[in-house]
């Protein structure tokens, strides 16, 4: 099942990014954090032969890691979860969706107070419908199964994120092929029913790949693509929900002319705003005769401000760069990383990275991946004290796929050596990164065996973790 590249990312609680993304840590007082390790002992999250597939992860207040991910039950496949202790130990495995049909596409949020949210797409009609289940504070027993997408059109690209005052957002596509829109709902806290679904863009096009953000006040931030009316092009917007609740006017964050797409966005506890994605080629070089080179771009918001400041180029021009990632400290710097190529056409493509101070400017390229070999999926997550670690599945040779970690510690503009993660002989794919508020780092992937060696692979999950800090 196609796993989407894009990440949600909200300051002021723990959640997945985008996105997990990249992942913002909790507004907690900074507690000491895990450097670079030491990394643990790889852990199963499922079993070999139960197969299982596109996990996500977010911590609680508490540092326990809790997983979801698509199980197969013999018949259907079905969204599953389970808890992870700070210091290891996993909860029993526990069903979120209902048997009959197959769900997919899960996605997790957990809020500073440790509500969480964990949605889906049920495929039980011709149009799938979004679905969400909701854990309060503190709870390891989750509510009834609520659908809030209309079985009239498709829902798809569900996100996550939950606000600093509990509040549970989601976010979808919702329509047929070519005639898509955004839509969002939102359970405020204390409420026992989400609000009236909101149109986010406008009909007529193709509004896809949605990604949210969340400022320390409450402003959510929702980014996406979609078509010009010309259909010659494909442009990122924006819209933005302030914290007394109304929705301003859609912004256009890239120039039309040429295709932009990925976009990520993150949102400060202060309320800056940044918002990155690839642009596969600008207009005055568009050439149908050679592949189009990609550019990684991004735009600011200040805090406070409704407007966006001017375009940065991220990547050099004349490469071929892609999938973006975002991660913010609770300082407001930025860290972005990607993957590059010296042409669309490059096989051995490398981890890149640039950073920026709140309100200043992109500080130099950063190559984080050694040469020789692909390097795909890349992530970065922040520690409340301003330790970055980024994440990516790396070949490393003619028959497998290894996940990969650097870490950069609080304060320095150095990265640390690269760390594997995952174990040589098999396909590790779907890395997705987390970081708890004490710091500890948890990623987990699909490891599958080597496609080359068996026709049926076994896939199923497995985790790394930095150990307990102290």
């Amino acid at each position: 099942m196609p796993r989407s590249t894009s990440r949600i990312v909200a300051s002021g609680l723990i959640t997945l990014g985008v996105a997990c993304v990249g992942t913002a840590a909790a507004q907690t007082s900074p507690t000491p954090a895990s450097p670079q390790g030491p990394w643990g002992a790889v852990s199963t999250v499922t079993p070999s032969g139960v197969p299982s597939d596109d996990p996500w992860v977010a911590t609680t207040p508490g540092s326990s890691v809790r997983y979801a991910w698509e199980g197969w039950d013999g018949r259907t496949w079905q969204i599953r979860t389970r808890l992870r202790g700070p210091r290891g130990g996993f909860t029993p495995v526990v069903n979120l969706s209902a048997r009959g049909a197959n769900h997919e596409d899960p996605r997790i949020a957990i809020g500073s107070d440790g509500r969480t949210a964990v949605a889906w797409k049920n495929m039980r009609r011709w149009n799938r419908t979004l679905q969400v289940r909701i854990a309060g504070p503190g709870s390891s027993r989750f509510g009834a199964v609520r659908t809030l997408s209309s079985p009239a059109g498709d829902a798809t690209e569900n996100r996550v994120a939950i606000a600093p005052d509990g509040a549970v957002v989601v976010v979808w596509a919702q329509g047929r092929a070519l005639d898509r829109r955004i839509q969002a709902r939102i359970l405020p806290r204390g409420a026992k029913r989400f609000g009236p679904t909101v149109n986010l863009s406008a009909g007529g096009t193709d509004a896809i790949d949605p990604s949210i953000a969340i400022a320390g006040d409450g402003t959510i931030t929702v980014v996406w693509e979609r078509p010009t009316r010309d259909g010659r092009s494909f442009i990122i917007q924006s819209r933005t929900r302030s914290p007394k609740g109304a929705w301003g006017p859609v912004q256009a964050l890239s120039r039309a002319g040429a295709q932009s797409n990925d976009a990520v966005v993150v949102a400060s506890p202060a309320g800056e705003v940044t918002a990155v994605w690839e642009r596969a080629v600008e207009a005055t070089d568009e050439n149908p005769a050679r592949p189009s080179p990609g550019l990684i771009q991004g735009r600011t918001r200040p805090a406070g401000s409704t407007t966006w400041g001017p375009i940065v180029n991220l990547s050099r021009r004349g490469t071929h760069a892609s999938d973006p990632a975002l991660a913010v400290a609770p300082d407001g710097t930025v860290t972005a990383v990607w993957e590059w190529a010296s042409d669309a056409l490059a096989q051995k493509k490398v981890a890149q990275s640039r950073t920026r101070a709140a309100g200043g400017s992109w500080g130099a390229l950063q190559v984080l991946s050694q040469r020789g070999q692909d390097v795909d999926d890349p992530e970065v997550v922040t520690a409340t004290d301003g330790t970055t670690t980024s994440t990516w599945k790396r070949s490393y040779g003619a028959t497998g796929v290894r996940v990969q970690a650097r870490t950069r510690p609080a304060g320095s503009t150095a990265w640390l050596p690269g760390r594997w993660l995952s174990r040589a002989g098999g396909e590790a794919d779907q890395p997705n990164t987390t970081v708890a508020p004490n710091g500890q780092v948890t990623v987990v992937w699909k490891m599958a065996s080597p496609i080359r060696v068996v026709h049926q692979q076994d896939f199923f999950l497995q985790t790394a973790f930095t150990r307990f800090p102290g």
